[in-house]
């Protein structure tokens, strides 16, 4: 007797039309429930998520609840819905005989990381850039959106699935904490933070000459990110002779480069274009 009474203050009736009365924060999962079977069942969700119960219209089908202690769900009013709080496998029945079973599993927070700029980066004053960052969620609520911040001013806010890029433009000289933040459908964030430097870039230096598997290789410092770098060679030093080897942008502020080992002197140099 007790357990039929609290399977009828429990229960909620399936319908095509869902009024949902939920957190607005809330992220759900649907039942479909057409006399025969429960699809999906199992369903996979995370704490803080819910699930609706809907039918494909031969109902109304009526869901009797298994979950034992009231405490151990949040139900709400005006929707035909269970808002789940705590982690915990929660079976269900509906009265044309089938079986079902919610499991809820820790919500498991984003994953963000800034890809651009890089760490510790110098960029010349006035300073535009992209601002990059690679996002994901691995689990049922899905990723929400990434914020980017420079400093505590929000610059973007972009949804998933991304591209979750955006342009820094005319950043002044000084020192700056460039932020992403990754938030789920449930509400929970991750934060990535790096610092940059704005102002004089330094003197491009080439340094550390050796021969690698048969082939020339330096060094090279001071490059600015996001810049076109070429790299040249000369025989004599003569300004008409220096012959371009190869082009890029720079993704970082230190590079190495590798050539093929030449036969007698040779003169190397990397000029940024503007």
């Amino acid at each position: 007797m007790f357990t039929r009474v609290l399977r009828a203050l429990l229960r909620f009736i399936v319908c095509g039309i869902v009024v949902c009365a939920f957190q607005a924060r809330a992220q759900f999962a649907t039942v479909t429930d057409n006399g025969l079977f429960l699809s999906p069942d199992p369903i996979p969700i995370v704490v803080g998520m819910g699930v609706f119960w809907v039918d494909d219209g031969t109902g109304p089908y009526t869901i009797f609840s298994d979950f034992g202690d009231p405490a151990s769900f949040s139900a709400t009013t005006g929707g035909n819905g269970v808002l789940f709080s705590i982690p915990g496998d929660y079976g269900y029945s509906d009265d044309a005989g089938n079986t079902g079973t919610v499991i809820v599993g820790t919500n498991t927070p984003p994953l963000v990381v800034i890809t651009n700029p890089t760490n510790n980066a110098t960029l010349a004053a006035p300073a535009t850039f992209d601002f990059t960052a690679n996002a994901s969620d691995t689990d049922a609520d899905g990723l929400m959106d990434v914020q980017f911040y420079v400093g505590t001013n929000e610059v973007d806010d972009i949804p998933d699935p991304g591209p979750f890029t955006t342009t820094v433009s005319n950043l002044p000289a000084g020192t700056y904490v460039l932020m992403a933040v990754a938030t789920d459908n449930v509400g929970a964030m991750t934060t990535n933070t790096i610092t940059i430097q704005v102002g004089t870039v330094a003197p491009i230096l080439l340094s550390a000459p050796k021969i690698v598997a048969g082939k020339f290789q330096f060094d090279v410092a001071g490059l600015t990110i996001g810049k076109t770098n070429v790299v040249q060679s000369s025989t004599n030093l003569a300004l008409t002779n220096w012959v371009s080897l190869a082009t890029n942008v720079a993704s970082t502020n230190t590079m190495s480069f590798t050539n093929a080992s030449a036969s007698g002197r040779n003169f190397y140099r990397v000029v940024q274009l503007p």
